[in-house]
């Protein structure tokens, strides 16, 4: 296996403080990808040329790092998706956006005061922003980028689901990606809409979010809504490496950075694991190593423990971190709720 799919994060820095945000937990100090790193990537990808596409995002808002201009002329022959707020499409951005961007994804968790109550800033003003992106858009004659928009969903916000399939339809966009709430308080962690058994409310709610998005022409991806026997890791079956802004290879998005979740209301503290950085070795050379590639095998045939629906998961004191797992594995995924499906990301 080699890699065909990157994640690049610029920053891990934003510009807004949003409720739900990862981090709320933090205690690391905020970091910007270095040029220097940015040029040995680039250099990297375009003498291996196995990876096609590249997704600009992770935990920071990308268009508020300083090396965001530089990267996507960099890297614009690979198919770009990014992830953003949506708060800074504009100037220079908006115009390096439209140019060489094929998909954006925007984070829209509600209307009116659901999303300032989350995000901090009015919604118009990202809609003025995607208002102006299709509008370039047309002016220019094309059909790049996609848009996307992006819903974590919660007790708070279900109840605006529809009218944000109806905003979808208004700004001429392809999709909307549900994802649950991952929860970084005890507060948050009683609004999840999710459960470990059956759940016939959310699967009432979502056949009419199918059928209601079908008539608006809207694609829906939709998460899990109770547990499921089956896991499967889209990092690992797509072949994709997380480099996050301080160079640090890691798997996945959940093993990026440091900060508390809660999993069915169980805290848990998850623990950055960072396979080497690119300051010190090359990219695919950490890919290739023993301990990365035995990792990306046991994930990949689902040798670790499920604690989700665990007997034994309230007494273990395993599952109070990811540093390792009852069958010996590290870091741990066992209580991982993007293999659940629970939480969906691009």
């Amino acid at each position: 296996m080699t890699i065909h799919k990157l994640y690049l994060e610029l920053t891990d820095r934003c510009n807004l403080d949003c409720s739900i945000c990862y981090r709320k937990s933090w205690s690391s100090p905020p970091t910007d990808l270095d040029m220097n790193s940015l040029n040995h990537l680039a250099m990297e990808m375009n003498n291996q040329s196995t990876i096609k596409e590249v997704v600009i995002g992770g935990i920071g808002e990308p268009t508020f790092a300083p090396l965001f201009l530089e990267t996507v002329q960099m890297l614009k022959n690979y198919h770009l998706t990014l992830t953003t707020n949506g708060t800074l499409l504009h100037g220079e951005t908006l115009d390096m956006i439209i140019n060489h961007v094929d998909v954006i994804t925007v984070s829209i968790d509600g209307l009116d005061e659901h999303f300032e109550s989350i995000r901090g800033v009015p919604l118009e003003k990202v809609l003025h922003n995607l208002r102006n992106l299709q509008l370039y858009k047309k002016q220019l004659g094309k059909n790049t980028p996609i848009l996307q928009l992006q819903f974590v969903a919660s007790f708070d916000n279900i109840d605006d689901i529809f009218r944000v399939i109806d905003l979808a339809s208004t700004l001429n966009a392809q999709s909307v990606i549900i994802s649950n709430l991952l929860p970084q308080c005890k507060e948050n962690a009683e609004k999840i809409l999710y459960t470990r058994y059956e759940n016939p409310e959310m699967k009432a709610l979502y056949n009419k979010i199918r059928n209601y998005s079908f008539k608006k022409g809207i694609q829906m991806l939709l998460p899990n809504y109770e547990l499921k026997t089956e896991r499967r890791c889209n990092f690992i079956e797509q072949d994709a490496v997380f480099v996050c802004a301080s160079g640090d290879v890691v798997p996945c998005y959940r093993l990026s950075h440091p900060y508390r979740e809660y999993v069915f209301g169980r805290e848990k503290q998850v623990g950055r694991h960072s396979f080497g950085n690119v300051k010190d070795h090359s990219l695919y050379e950490i890919w290739h190593q023993k301990s990365y590639v035995d990792f990306r095998q046991t994930i990949y045939h689902n040798l670790y423990p499920s604690c989700i629906d665990c007997d034994l998961v309230e007494g273990c004191d395993m599952v109070r971190n990811t540093e390792a797992d009852c069958y010996g594995v590290n870091p741990s995924c066992g209580d991982c709720l993007w293999t659940r499906k629970f939480v969906m990301c691009p």
